[in-house]
């Protein structure tokens, strides 16, 4: 007789993310990466949620809201350092002209990052122990909803693809996005409870092309609205001619790295 299958124990996952997330910010002091990582400890704890909705659907809605306000507040002075570092990395593949306009506009980024307010840690650390505290009470989840809930996952990802794949539509890119991280996330920690081939390193590299090319699409944006922060109208434009190179071909990768990762219906 067939031994009943073991669920992944999606509580003990979720108090590890989320414990970690903690000791990334206690140790970060402010600085940027340690920052970074502690976001990415709570995206990887917000899609395991996601899995967990089948089990808890009003205690991953609370989650979901309560993780939102987190990221919020996590995230201004890491959003301005990485769009910093994608305007010196587009720099370096210039020359002259192009490159002083990006390297001014990384500049200018720069010191409005160094002009933000600092972080209310005492309340962000707050913000994170209430996460771990809805953690440690989510519901055992049976081996067949783990599964119906990674389906969910992948059904989402699967649909903004659609959505997003060929969109000159900036909100329907960033939509594929996040759904291609949560996908990335849970696949690799379900681990052998993923329902399908997991295909991480396709999923991971789909993943940072799709945020590069939302960086150069938020540097667009930004020097769109304002044209000064490349130094003049002129810089400004080089500069948007270079952005809006990178975001084309970012975009043309994305598109089909998207099509080989979900072939199959992966």
């Amino acid at each position: 007789m067939r031994s009943p299958e073991q669920a992944f124990d999606l509580r003990a996952a979720l108090s590890e993310e989320l414990r970690a997330a903690v000791e990334e910010f206690d140790n970060a002091h402010g600085d940027p990466k340690g920052v970074h990582r502690c976001r990415v400890r709570v995206k990887r704890a917000r899609a395991l949620a996601r899995v967990g909705t089948i089990c808890a659907p009003g205690l991953s809605a609370v989650f979901n809201e309560s993780a939102r306000t987190v990221m919020r507040q996590l995230a201004a002075a890491r959003d301005l350092a990485a769009l910093s570092e994608a305007a010196r990395a587009l720099a370096e593949r210039h020359n002259k002209k192009p490159a002083r306009a990006l390297a001014a506009i990384a500049a200018r980024i720069d010191e409005e990052r160094e002009a933000l307010p600092s972080m209310n840690e005492d309340a962000l650390r707050a913000g994170l122990k209430d996460l771990l505290a809805l953690a440690q009470v989510w519901p055992e989840a049976s081996a067949r909803q783990i599964r119906r809930g990674a389906k969910r996952v992948i059904r989402r990802a699967r649909l903004a693809r659609r959505h997003g794949c060929g969109s000159d539509e900036p909100a329907n890119r960033h939509e594929w996005r996040k759904r291609e991280k949560d996908r990335f996330y849970a696949a690799s920690l379900l681990g052998h409870a993923w329902p399908t081939k997991r295909r991480r390193k396709l999923s991971e590299k789909l993943g940072a092309i799709l945020g590069d090319e939302r960086d150069a699409l938020l540097l667009l944006e930004r020097v769109a609205a304002q044209p000064s922060l490349a130094g003049d109208e002129r810089a400004a434009e080089r500069a948007v001619k270079a952005l809006m190179r990178r975001r084309s071909k970012l975009g043309r990768r994305a598109d089909r790295l998207g099509a080989r990762l979900h072939a199959g219906g992966v």
